[in-house]
This record gives C-alpha cells, structure tokens and sequence, in this order.
C-alpha cells in the first residue's frame, strides 16, 4: 500500500478548500482553496518555539521587504516645481516693476528635472525654454 507525503490536498470532505494530510490522517486544519502552499511541510515548521501554528507565518513571509510612505506628489517634482516658482517671480518683476531677469535658474533645474525623472520634467523645460525666450524678446 502506497501513500501520499505529508502535505496540503484538496479537502476530501468536500469544503472546497485544502486540509492538511499528515501521511496517516487527515487532520482538522482546513484553509481556503484560493492560498497557495508553495511547499508542503509539517505543523509548526519554521514557526519560533513556542507559537502556535500560523502566529508568524506572515511576519517571516514580508519579514525582509519594508514598507515605505508614498512619496508625495512635491517631493517627486521638487526640480520642476521650482522652474515653475521661479518663473512665475520673473513674471511678476517683468509686469509690476518692469525688470526682465535674464536667469538661467530656471534652465538649471529643468536639466535637474531631467536627470531626477521626475513626471514634470517636460512641462518644466517647456517653463524654461520660454522664460528664456521672454527675457532674449524683452531684454533691452
């Protein structure tokens, strides 16, 4: 008489899960059939003395990958967001006290944008690129 190895098989009472063979038996653990058992091992394998069967199950599996905060939306495009700041400042000195700023800041951190890949980057040139020609039209 053969015999299947101990493992998770499809629950012969027909639950529609997986209940765990121990190569005698069936015993009572029963899990849903949609997780999957990568490889089949005995009750309490690789869980710390002491824990009852499935305490750190989870802990171990995520054990080595961090969560980290979403980065926002600012800190993503911080480059671009400065363009953008310091081409509205040449626009309000070019319309309030007629000073036109012939700056190549706003050129800087578009190539900063850039380098960063950051999603703003090209809205950021295109910024650039006509603060520029502004202060080139209107220098004089």
């Amino acid at each position: 008489m053969t015999t299947s190895p101990a493992g998770w098989y499809p629950d012969p009472a027909g639950s529609g899960g997986m209940r765990w063979w121990d190569g005698v038996t069936w015993s009572d653990q029963v899990q849903p059939a949609a997780a999957p058992a990568a490889v089949a091992q005995p009750w309490g394998a690789g869980q710390p003395a002491g824990q009852p069967w499935g305490a750190g199950g989870a802990q171990q599996q995520w054990a080595g990958q961090q969560t980290q905060a979403p980065v926002g939306f600012a800190k993503r495009n911080t480059n671009s967001l400065v363009v953008a700041a310091i081409a509205l400042v040449y626009v309000v000195l070019a319309a309030t006290v007629h000073i036109v700023v012939l700056g190549f800041l706003p050129i800087l951190f578009a190539v900063r944008a850039f380098r960063a890949k950051e999603s703003l980057a090209w809205p950021a040139a295109g910024i650039a690129a006509a603060v520029l020609i502004f202060a080139f039209l209107n220098f004089g």
